[in-house]
């Protein structure tokens, strides 16, 4: 349960993968799109045609063809078109597939050196990119690429940061700023028009520039897409996110456009699932579902209520480059035995006093008892209360800024399951501390500040380093630090000290109102 002692009229303050991606012609920020599929055409729409220059070749790429160039004078003029002249924001994505880094900054792609390029770093073997102009123009990458594999390179210059990614996964960034320079040079493929002997050895496949700043969602989706293509698993049953009331499940997919069989993840922790560790890899299977919960299957004691299940679907096309392509990590919850999603919710303020309670049953619930008070602890030690067969209860006699707790015991005609105690707080109340709840790292020279509560003629105002003498302080004891008018909503405690946690509490008063004061 999440307890809080916090009465807002008298309170103690402690201080899927985004298909967007797909590239096709229809996206308003795509300039160009080097498919190199036997020629240098411009898919994009734009016509911005390349001419090869020299003998390059083709060759089997991540879809379709990619272009080889050789290292030896081989690569593609896209020429100087004013659609080029990116200054804002840029992206530009591609795949290679490193034959030998021959010499230093073997580029991939370039708008001159003074604008912006893609190639490898200097004399390492991973890459980096730049956008000539702004204050911090390159970034390098971390990960080896000249291990004859495809990979696939994005790059991201947002207006505030570059971004570097690497087979979708981010792997460099830096702080950037200010507009790009926009060169003189032409566009080139394979080598750099500023600095012409940095030629690419290797192929490149589906080379594609926009003019805005795309997500790491929309990379990765540029990575695993071409011309409408989707090869990522989709569509799960039960939905993403979903509650699941039922302790077995059948998952089933839409299988990604080039799979040939499916490699399954599930488990109960997120991280694991998404990296493929511990014992969530289920197996490699041909069928588009997966049961869990029965004996002979995944957890076969059955899915315990209360717990959250993630799981992944990785595509599989062993004569595919690209293969596997790693699926969203989903996810489903059964409900919990005990009581939840209150209504109101736990910690709400300004409750209208005619309030209604409502939660939601937990699974498999047929009675439901609940508490009901002003103290914390006599409503969660409470027992022998009279059960109910709705999930919903009206509460005698709520009164004007102040604090309630409330408690919901589930029975499944078997067992009770002790519920969560809750809160909320009426109409009335103060609000709007200042700091906030539970601040850190304020100046010793702070002036606490509040909002008054709606039936508040004044103020009282408690303060200490003890948490239990603040909330138990009278005005006689140290912690009362006097009253304040309405109207004058603040406080200076004094220079406090370092490193020391401060607690405080506002009562509010109306002498004319039989309740008053609205004691923490």
């Amino acid at each position: 349960m999440c307890r809080k002692l916090i009465c807002l009229a008298t309170l103690v303050f402690v201080l899927s993968m985004v298909l967007a991606g797909i590239a096709t012609a229809a996206d308003p920020g795509l300039v160009a799109w080097y498919r190199f599929d036997g020629d240098a055409d411009d898919s994009s729409g734009n016509n911005l045609h390349g001419t090869e220059i020299g003998d390059p070749t083709y060759e089997a790429g991540v879809f379709g063809q990619a272009i080889n160039l050789d290292g030896d004078g081989d690569y593609v003029d896209c020429g100087l078109d004013p659609k080029f002249d990116i200054t804002d924001f840029i992206t530009f994505t591609y795949w290679i597939k490193v034959t030998a880094f021959d010499r230093d900054w073997n580029t991939v792609l370039a708008r001159g050196d003074d604008s912006w390029r893609s190639s490898r770093a200097g004399t390492n073997n991973f890459m980096e990119a730049a956008v000539g102009g702004t204050a911090g123009n390159y970034t390098y990458g971390v990960t080896p690429v000249d291990d004859g594999e495809w990979h696939h390179v994005g790059w991201v210059y947002d207006g505030t940061m570059n971004y570097l990614y690497v087979d979708g996964e981010v792997d460099a960034t830096e702080d950037n700023s200010g507009q790009i320079t926009v060169s003189s040079y032409p566009l080139y493929i394979g080598t750099n028009s500023q600095h012409t002997d940095r030629f690419w050895n290797g192929l490149i496949d589906d080379v594609m520039i926009y003019n805005r700043a795309l997500s790491q969602e929309e990379v990765q989706a540029v990575m695993l897409s071409s011309a409408g293509a989707f090869p990522i698993a989709s569509n799960p049953s039960p939905e993403d996110g979903i509650l699941y009331p039922d302790t077995w499940v059948t998952l089933s997919w839409k299988a990604g456009d080039f799979a040939v069989s499916h490699d399954v993840y599930m488990g109960e922790n997120f991280d694991d699932v998404n990296n493929g560790t511990g014992d969530t890899f289920r197996g490699n299977q041909g069928e588009l579902f997966y049961v869990a919960g029965f004996p002979g299957f995944a957890y076969p004691d059955g899915l315990v209520p209360g717990t959250t299940y993630y799981w992944r679907i990785d595509e599989v096309n062993d004569a595919n480059a690209a293969s596997p392509w790693k699926g969203d990590v989903w996810s489903f919850a059964v409900p919990p035995k005990t009581a939840y999603y209150p209504d109101p919710a736990e910690g709400a303020e300004f409750v209208d006093l005619n309030v209604q309670l409502s939660w939601t049953g937990g699974f498999g619930a047929k009675l439901h008892t609940v508490y009901f008070g002003e103290n914390f602890d006599e409503v969660n030690d409470a027992t022998g209360g009279l059960p109910l067969g709705t999930t919903n209860y009206t509460p005698d006699s709520v009164k004007l800024a102040k604090t309630y707790y409330w408690r919901v015991d589930e029975f499944d005609g078997v067992e009770t399951y002790k519920g969560e105690v809750w809160s909320f707080t009426t109409l009335g109340a103060v609000s709007g501390p200042n700091p906030s709840d539970g601040a850190v790292d304020v100046k010793p020279s702070v002036v606490l500040r509040w909002d008054a509560g709606a039936v508040a003629a004044s103020h009282e105002v408690y303060f200490g380093s003890d948490a239990d003498a603040v909330a138990n302080a009278t005005k006689t004891s140290p912690e009362y630090k006097g009253p304040k008018a309405l109207g004058e909503e603040s406080i200076d405690p004094g220079k406090l000290t370092l490193n020391t946690t401060y607690y405080w509490r506002i009562d509010e008063v109306n002498g004319v109102n039989p309740d008053s004061p609205w004691a923490g």
